[in-house]
Formats: structure tokens, C-alpha cells, sequence
């Protein structure tokens, strides 16, 4: 069991200091109380079985049980994590596999009072904010919205392509973003590397690139793979992540998942290269299975199996379209079968909506879904 008295251990002496004048929080759970410190560079959770360190500098997050070998089954005091859509349509992308069917049309944007609403109503759990925007410049309210995000102590992160991104807007968001990430195209991958190249010349270290992975764009997911090796502008980029396609929207009957299989060679060959390589959650499984099949001494396989986490929707993740509806994650929504909760109706976001039945419901499919190790998808079949 961890001596909570003992916590400064895990943290540096910066990190000590800062908590020593955070803000504390406690929230009292079915008679289990969780006391919240945020302070200006970390955030700290401690509980009898539910604790987390987060560096908002970094974005190193450390997250434990009754023992550091212990992992929560779901954050009890609520998400640390929200996906939160901003922006429907007015995409300058057109990608053939978006998921949403977004169009190049008017958009519907959420509005900044609407946002500042819904951040509001989350308990200081919430470390992250990943932003959902169809193109940097699609909702005019987007630079407020992260500037709001770092006021109340949370840290502002998002995707984009580059297409729309001016000088001017690079460089306010180079200041508010914790890390981003600059999707490729086969279309015109010097986009995105220009954008790369943009931001890291910029000063932010953690500028990624997002890569579709499926069996038809495999070849092209090589392609910069080795760009990555041989392309100045990439030089000092993070990582490359991985992420899998679901059978929704423009994607649906044209692309196909990659095989476990194939996904292992994926990742043998990223090691091979030594490549810095993140995926997101639908993946884990594969992922996980890759790294089992590797023959790794058993350190290495637990250090890797222990960045790796499997669906995290409604346990430790949340999603919030622009109607201000919340779905388990991106992917549900409207899907048959699923429910939501309106966000903005609710009083308590722990009450009406963190302890819904709907979202109770859920994660007990999804923990229910367990096998290796991984929780598995309960929507697709991945």
C-alpha cells in the first residue's frame, strides 16, 4: 500500500514546491474522499486507490492504485481526459476517410460561453482537453477556448492539417497547446511537414504527426516512416502516432483495419529504426500483442506493456460533440445501441453524468470486455 505521506518521493523538488501552494480540492465519493492539488506546473490526485501525477509541462502522466502495481479500473473523481468537439463541417480537409463526414459547407461551431460552461461543470480531475476542429481557423472562438483551458489549470491540445494555418495563428498556438498533432495526407504530405517544421521551429517540443493506418494507406504510412529518417523538417519532431480506422462515416467499406499481423511488423520496424512511435487506445490490443510476441527480456516487456492502455472511454476518457452532448467517445456517437447525456442540462457532472446509468452501463461492458490484458472495443470489431 502506498504511504500517501510518502507521495514526495515520486515527485522532483520543482514539483514539490509547486504543490506546496496549489490549490486544493477534495471531493468526498460514497464516503471515499480524493483530494486534488493543482498547482501551476502539476497536477496531483491522491486516494487509498486512485492516484496520479501529471506534469503539465511534459505531459508525463503517472497514474496507481493501492500500489504502484496496481491500475484503477476507472477514475472514480472523473475523466482526466476530454475530447471535445468545437466545430462541425467548414473543413478545408475533405479527407476520404473522416469518420465525422465533415464537408467543406458552414459550419456549426460551439460557442465560447457554451464551452466555458461545459469546462466548468468537470471536477479538477480533468489534466487535458484535446480539441476537436475541422480547420484551425473554422470556429473564432478557438484561441479564447485555450486560453480559458490554461486559466483554469488545464492544458489545451489539438490536431490539424496545416492547410489553413497561418503565421499569425502558429505562433499564439505554439504558446497555449501542450503538444499537437499534424495529420499527413498522401494528397500532399509537404503540408503537413511544412507545419511540422513550423512549430517546432517555434519551440514546441511535442509536435507530433498523426498517421491513418489501414491496409490501403500501409504503403504510405511506410513512406513517412522513412521520411522521418531522412526529411530535415522532421528532425526534431516527437513522435509519429498510429491510428486505427473504424468502419464510420466516409471511412466505412473502403478502409480496413491493419492485421494484428501486420501492425507487428509496424511496430518491429519502428523499433528496428528507432523511431518515437504512440498509438491511440482502439490499438492497444495489437500493440500489446506485438510487443508480446517480440521475445523482449521482461523488463523491457513490462516497460512498454505499461505505456500502452487499451479503451479508456468512460473510465479515465471523455467526448463531448458540439451540441454539448456526451457520448463514450467520437466513435459512438449516434451509433445504435449507444446513449448519450446532455451535458449542458446537467447540475452535477459527477451526479447526472459521470454516474449515469448510461455511462455505468458502459463501463461495465467495457472492463467486462477484458482479455490479455487489453479492454477490447464493445462498439466495432476491431
Amino acid at each position: 500500500m502506498i504511504n500517501l505521506n510518502n507521495i514526495s518521493k515520486l515527485l522532483s523538488s520543482k514539483q514539490q514546491e509547486d504543490i506546496l501552494s496549489a490549490t486544493e480540492y477534495v471531493y468526498d465519493i460514497s464516503g471515499t474522499k480524493y483530494l486534488i492539488f493543482d498547482g501551476a506546473t502539476t497536477k496531483l490526485c491522491l486516494s487509498h486507490a486512485y492516484n496520479f501525477i501529471f506534469d503539465k509541462l511534459t505531459g508525463d502522466f503517472k497514474r496507481w492504485g493501492t500500489s504502484f502495481e496496481d491500475d484503477p479500473g476507472f477514475g472514480p473523481v472523473g475523466p482526466e481526459l476530454l475530447d471535445l468537439e468545437i466545430s462541425v463541417n467548414g473543413c478545408p480537409n475533405a479527407c476520404p476517410f473522416c469518420y465525422k463526414n465533415n464537408k467543406n459547407v458552414p459550419a456549426t461551431n460551439m460557442s465560447l460561453d457554451t464551452f466555458k460552461s461545459i469546462l466548468d461543470k468537470f471536477p479538477k480531475s480533468l489534466t487535458q482537453v484535446a480539441f476537436g476542429i475541422t480547420g484551425v481557423q473554422t470556429n473564432p472562438d478557438f484561441i479564447p477556448m485555450m486560453k480559458y483551458c490554461r486559466e483554469v489549470g488545464v492544458i489545451p491540445n489539438f490536431t490539424l492539417s496545416g492547410i489553413d494555418l497561418t503565421d499569425d495563428l502558429a505562433e499564439q498556438c505554439s504558446k497555449l497547446v501542450g503538444a499537437l498533432a499534424v495529420s499527413a495526407y498522401q494528397q500532399d504530405k509537404n503540408i503537413c511537414y511544412n507545419t511540422v517544421k513550423k512549430f517546432v521551429d517555434l519551440g514546441l517540443k511535442q509536435t507530433n504527426i498523426h498517421l491513418m493506418v489501414s491496409e490501403q494507406t500501409l504503403d504510405f504510412v511506410y513512406e513517412v516512416l522513412n521520411d522521418r529518417q531522412v526529411d530535415a523538417r522532421l528532425a526534431d519532431m516527437n513522435a509519429i502516432i498510429f491510428l486505427g480506422v473504424k468502419p464510420k462515416g466516409r471511412a466505412k467499406d473502403k478502409y480496413t483495419p491493419l492485421s494484428t499481423e501486420k501492425f507487428r511488423k509496424l511496430i518491429e520496424y519502428s523499433f528496428d529504426k528507432k523511431l518515437a512511435i504512440g498509438f491511440d487506445s482502439c490499438s492497444a490490443p495489437k500493440f500489446e500483442s506485438a510487443i508480446k510476441s517480440m521475445k523482449l527480456n521482461p523488463l523491457q516487456e513490462k516497460m512498454l506493456l505499461s505505456c500502452s492502455e487499451s479503451c479508456e472511454s468512460s473510465l479515465f476518457s471523455s467526448y463531448i460533440n458540439v451540441y454539448g452532448e456526451y457520448w463514450h467517445c467520437s466513435f459512438a456517437e449516434r451509433n445504435e445501441g449507444q446513449q448519450m447525456v446532455n451535458v449542458l442540462e446537467a447540475k452535477d457532472f459527477l451526479k447526472d453524468v459521470w454516474y449515469s446509468e448510461a455511462l455505468k452501463d458502459f463501463r461495465q461492458k467495457s472492463i467486462g470486455s477484458m482479455k490479455d490484458g487489453c479492454r477490447n472495443c464493445t462498439i466495432f470489431d476491431l
